[in-house]
């Protein structure tokens, strides 16, 4: 099996278990056992937290919907809920089906050229990329590398990540975290991110940030001197005039 295949099948495996899990743990009849080796599996591969975080992404839509909504929408016309007839139950298990389906294809792996797992102390870590890009990386951060044939993802797990890129670059660049991204080809601009809450800052160039789920994305585009502030919970911000830096303001 070459190094390719093993991936595709650690991904897919990965995937297939974070669904289990999801059901499982939404289904409300999940044990002390079963949440015990839960947490075991998520820490067991960084693989296995970030396909499980997908699916939370994938799905979140049904938090969004209105507990009387839903009961309307699951209540027959004799006032008895949908799903406790056998019909209704077959339904909702093709259409559980349906989605898993439909996650796995649009999660199903493409091929990673390099991988870098990136971590700063109490310095600046500086990264020089293949094109002449520079990156830096603040104190006490962390960074996930991931290259692809015509991109660069970098997940920014904690703390801030300053970048130069060249121009032109060679690959679009794209620094995310589970709730935002921001997506640029060349120029200058910083990501910060603090628990929740996610900060753009972009000083040369122009930067494409967007946030939210694929059916109800907002994305802004800035540029150079503005910058956007991305809470988890309640989305975009408006767009700022950026901080004058000490060096500009002299």
């Amino acid at each position: 099996m070459t190094t390719y295949q093993g991936e595709l099948l650690e991904h897919t495996q990965a995937h297939a278990q974070a669904a289990y899990w999801f059901t499982r743990l939404n289904s409300g009849e999940a044990t002390a056992a079963e949440l015990r080796e839960f947490e075991d599996w998520r820490r067991d591969n960084p693989e296995n937290e970030r396909s499980y975080r997908y699916i939370c992404y994938f799905c979140d839509a049904s938090l969004d919907a209105p507990e009387h909504e839903i009961r309307r929408l699951l209540t027959g016309p004799d006032g008895k809920t949908a799903l406790s007839k056998p019909y209704y139950r077959g339904v909702l298990a093709g259409l559980v089906v349906f989605v898993l389906c439909l996650v796995v294809f649009f999660s199903w792996p493409e091929r990673v050229l390099r991988e870098e797992h990136l971590v700063a102390g109490a310095q600046t870590l500086e990264q020089r990329l293949v094109d002449g890009s520079v990156l830096l990386l603040g104190p006490d951060s962390v960074l996930e590398i991931r290259e692809y044939e015509d991109r660069l993802n970098l997940q920014l797990m904690r703390g801030q990540v300053f970048l130069q890129l060249a121009d032109p670059t060679e690959k679009s660049v794209t620094v995310f975290t589970n709730f935002a991204q921001a997506r640029a080809n060349r120029g200058q601009f910083s990501a910060f991110l603090d628990s929740n809450h996610m900060k753009f800052a972009v000083d040369t160039g122009s930067v494409e940030v967007s946030s939210g789920t694929w059916w109800r994305k907002q994305i802004r585009v800035l540029i150079p001197g503005q910058r956007l502030d991305v809470d988890r919970w309640s989305g975009m911000k408006r767009v700022q005039p950026a901080p004058v830096s000490p060096n500009e303001a002299d």
